[in-house]
This record gives structure tokens, sequence and C-alpha cells, in this order.
């Protein structure tokens, strides 16, 4: 086990070794310790091989965050670096490159940080966020895509570093 879904589970603790008696889309089924099937999401887990080491493509593809006890995907390694070190939270305010084609007057290319998720089927990281425009339009887009930088190639005049970077005024709130 990597972690727990929460504090109030007795059925299983982090570092048990439990039989997997089922698969789903988005993880294993497990006997808890009393004897009660409890479902467990793909990046809770480590699977093992029959000598019980982590089997190979686990313990490439996955590493334990030690600052806040999760795991993540080497492959978003960078994206989470980049949320560090640019410090985007739910609840932010954050702009578009393109904003920088329209009227400051205007609430275009702006949008508010609602959550962070993870696609059920694949494990993808998704920021999603809303417009603060009409039609107000909630959109959902590839984490590593939202922190990535500016295409130079494709924009090479765009003043702003990042696709989306934090705005600091509450002006727009």
């Amino acid at each position: 086990m990597i972690k727990k879904k929460d504090d109030y589970t007795m059925e299983y603790e982090v570092g048990d070794i439990c039989k997997v008696t089922g698969t789903w889309y988005g993880g294993v089924h497990i006997e808890g310790k009393t004897g009660i099937p409890v479902s467990i999401d793909r990046e809770e887990y480590i699977e093992l091989d029959a000598q019980g080491k982590p089997e190979q493509a686990a313990a490439e593809n996955v590493r334990m965050d030690e600052q806040n006890g999760h795991s993540e995907s080497m492959g978003d390694e960078a994206a989470a670096e980049d949320v560090l070190e640019r410090d985007i939270e739910e609840g932010d305010i954050v702009r578009h490159f393109k904003r920088e084609w329209v009227s400051e007057e205007s609430a275009e290319y702006l949008y508010k940080v609602l959550a962070f998720a993870q696609h059920t089927e694949t494990g993808e990281k998704l920021v999603i966020y809303e417009a603060l425009y009409p039609p107000y339009k909630t959109c959902a887009r590839p984490y590593g895509m939202f922190m990535s930088e500016v295409d130079r190639t494709k924009y090479p005049d765009v003043q702003q570093k990042y696709r989306f970077e934090k705005v600091e005024t509450k002006r727009w709130v």
C-alpha cells in the first residue's frame, strides 16, 4: 500500500500486503482485515511479484512524494515541480497568454482554477477551470499542458512565459 484514503479506514494500513480479489478500471478490490471488500484506487498501491518485490513497471513509474505522502507518476514529475514553483492553487485566478491581445478592461482570457482532478480511466492529471467571461464555460485541460510554457515557435511575440499565469490582483474575483 502507498497510502490510505482516510484515517478512519481500519480495513488496511500503510504497508499491508493484500491479495487482489478483483480489478476495476480504476484500481483493484481487496479483502479487508474484517473480510469486507475494499476498492483501492490505482495510485494508492504498488503491485508485487511472486517474490514480494515491486513489479518492474510499478517500480519504474511510481515514486513516493515524501512531503505529502502521495504517489505520482514519474512522467508527471516536471509538471508537479512547475506547480510548486509557480504556486497555482485551487481558487486562484489565472490569465491565458492570449489575454495580451485583448483590452485590460475585459475579463476575456481570465479563469478561476476550480480543482485539480485525475481522469478515472487513464490516471492523467487534469486542471478544472472556469472562464470569468460569458458564457462562463467550465473546462478541463491536461495538467502538463495547463502548466506548460508558451510555444515560442507558434507565438514568438508573446510576453507571458507560461500558458496560464496567476493574477496577483483581486480585481477579477
